[in-house]
């Protein structure tokens, strides 16, 4: 029997309270195996620490989990959320409300490369699960750096049993990278103060300008 396929959308839009249980109430399974989710997490709470004030922009922001934790555990003045699948900011701005933190943040439904953001910039963005669905990785942080005046931050991940198992559960395209890759992809957005951290089944950069 073959395997439907699905877009990252159509995939994603129906599993929110799935997505931000990883979050909110990790399993064992979660805490063993998802080691990188947590890790991408705290590294993007503390670049956003580093600018007390700063605006963030998190891209593929799903159930909002991880904005509120950003907003809740730093000075960062305003969060703006953009993800495709709709039932995600709702989610999210249910979320938001009930932790008090609703009048800095924004959930907006869009595609990050097609939405227009005028002459809008944030002082930090964040990608995190977002390039194990992008087709073109080059443009999306191509954009990124558009958009960003100071710091943005990225997971990565990488071949290897854990991607396996992925392609073989997941109903949607998965895509993985080398660290010389990465390294590449930020040459193109001359960016030279480039920190990568290794993370399970991957690594998580930080770009500063």
């Amino acid at each position: 029997m073959l395997k439907t396929i699905h877009t990252a959308q159509q995939y994603w839009d129906v599993r929110s309270d799935l997505f931000a249980n990883y979050y909110k109430t990790p399993s064992t399974f979660d805490k063993m195996f998802r080691k990188a989710v947590y890790l991408r997490t705290a590294v993007a709470l503390k670049t956003i620490q580093q600018y007390p004030g700063c605006t963030v922009l998190d891209i593929g922001s799903g159930p909002g989990v991880n904005s509120v934790s950003w907003l809740k555990n730093s000075q960062a003045s305003y969060l703006s959320g953009i993800d495709f699948a709709e039932s995600m900011n709702q989610y999210a701005r249910k979320n938001a409300a009930e932790e008090h933190v609703g009048n800095r943040c924004e959930f907006i439904e869009g595609d990050f490369l097609e939405h227009d953001f005028s002459s809008k910039k944030f002082d930090v963005s964040v990608a995190v699960g977002v390039l194990d669905y992008t087709v073109d990785a080059a443009t999306l942080i191509k954009k990124m750096s558009e958009v960003t005046n100071k710091a943005f931050v990225i997971s990565w991940p990488e071949n290897g049993l854990r991607m396996f198992f992925r392609r073989q559960r997941y109903t949607c395209p998965v895509y993985h990278y080398t660290e010389n890759e990465i390294r590449r992809l930020h040459d193109l957005c001359n960016i030279s103060n480039l920190e990568i951290i290794r993370s399970q089944g991957g690594w998580v950069s930080v770009a500063r300008k």
